[in-house]
């Protein structure tokens, strides 16, 4: 059997965050490549949780408090990370290097030599709120890597064309979406929704600035008999006055399913903004194993989700919906299956990995100035 070349990953996500893309992809690149994953280290520790290495290496990087409030502090942060990971570069070879975002590319760029280099775009990094100097900074980056990339992965059909629009060779842009992981989220037989009586309703991720907290008033409001359940790190601090939305700590990803065993329903209330028109959300597909009815905020990219969700146009009608209990019943458990059998991660490691390897030699940097 040949050896497997060295990959290195280079995440903006704490390992010990909740588990999203960075994590799954890494670990399914594992089964082509010698796999080491570098990312910051978070120092909100109350938000992180116990996550596997899962046949990874890891690398923790130190910055300095304030990336996301300065620019001029994202240049420096930028510069200690590309000083520590020059040392792991030079010690791994790596034949390929992938980065999750703008500031990672800043990181690895001093290094890189021959290595091929990846883009896995999992997120519109500008369209988060930032300050202006840290966006400006961070546009400059993307341009640049977008430019250099050999293979450019990206987690929606938006992003993909937001990519091309921003830079990237349209032949070297690719399609790969999020996905499921059946260990920790068996498909579950479907349940019916209550027709009365007491309701809980479940949402699993980050608590952050694209939660329309609105929406959830206006269920609490609407329907007195619902309890919400929020599972996840509090990014933002939300706290509501109403007691029936609950904001409860972080779990590790094998043990949301249980966590949820209780909720009649799965919520995916996100403002339609940039931001989330470009996210294929993980949840999604989770919610899907999980056979519960799924209520939406929707948008064009959760079209093909409708089979199993109702898409609702607006926090209003989501509001409406529940209040009278008029949701899409859950697939049936073969349909949900053939789906998610298609949306596994490790189908999307394969097709990532078919992208590095259709990849061409690395392209000229660009010229400076």
């Amino acid at each position: 059997m040949a050896a497997r070349s060295p990959l290195l990953y280079v995440t903006h996500v704490d390992w010990g965050h909740i588990r999203q893309r960075p994590h799954h992809i890494a670990t399914g690149l594992s089964a082509f490549h010698e796999v080491t994953v570098a990312y910051p280290l978070s120092r909100q520790r109350t938000r992180l949780v116990a996550n596997v290495d899962a046949g990874v290496a890891r690398v923790p990087l130190w910055r300095l408090p304030g990336s996301y409030r300065s620019g001029r502090m994202l240049a420096v942060n930028d510069a200690l990370c590309a000083w520590q990971l020059a040392r792991v570069i030079r010690r791994l070879r790596p034949a390929v290097v992938v980065v999750t975002a703008p500031e990672c590319y800043a990181w690895v760029r001093p290094s890189l030599g021959h290595a091929k280099l990846a883009y896995d775009c999992m997120d519109d990094a500008l369209a988060f709120a930032q300050d202006a100097g840290v966006r400006v900074r961070k546009a400059a980056l993307e341009r640049e890597l977008l430019a250099r990339a050999d293979a450019v992965v990206a987690s929606t059909a938006t992003l993909a064309s937001r990519c091309i629009a921003r830079g990237a060779v349209p032949t070297r842009v690719t399609v790969v979406r999020n996905g499921w992981d059946p260990a920790a989220f068996p498909v579950e037989p479907s349940r019916a929704l209550p027709a009365a009586g007491a309701l809980t309703l479940g949402y699993f991720g980050t608590i952050g600035d694209w939660l329309d907290t609105v929406a959830l008033e206006a269920i609490a409001s609407r329907c007195p008999e619902a309890l919400i359940r929020l599972i996840g790190p509090n990014a933002t601090g939300y706290a509501s006055s109403e007691p029936r939305i609950r904001v409860e700590a972080p779990l590790p990803h094998a043990q949301l399913a249980a966590a949820v065993a209780d909720c009649d329903a799965m919520l995916l209330p996100f403002r339609v903004d940039d931001l989330t028109r470009g996210v294929d959300p993980v949840k999604l597909y989770e919610y899907i194993a999980l056979g519960r009815p799924i209520a939406c905020i929707g948008y064009p990219e959760l079209e093909r989700f409708t089979p199993f969700a109702t898409l609702c146009r607006d926090g209003d009608e989501l509001a409406a919906r529940i209040a009278s209990r008029d949701l899409t019943p859950a697939a049936d458990f073969a349909t949900r299956t053939l789906f998610l059998d298609d949306n596994t991660w490790d189908a999307r490691a394969r097709e990532l990995d078919g992208a590095l390897s259709a990849a061409s030699a690395p392209a000229p940097l660009p010229a400076s100035g």
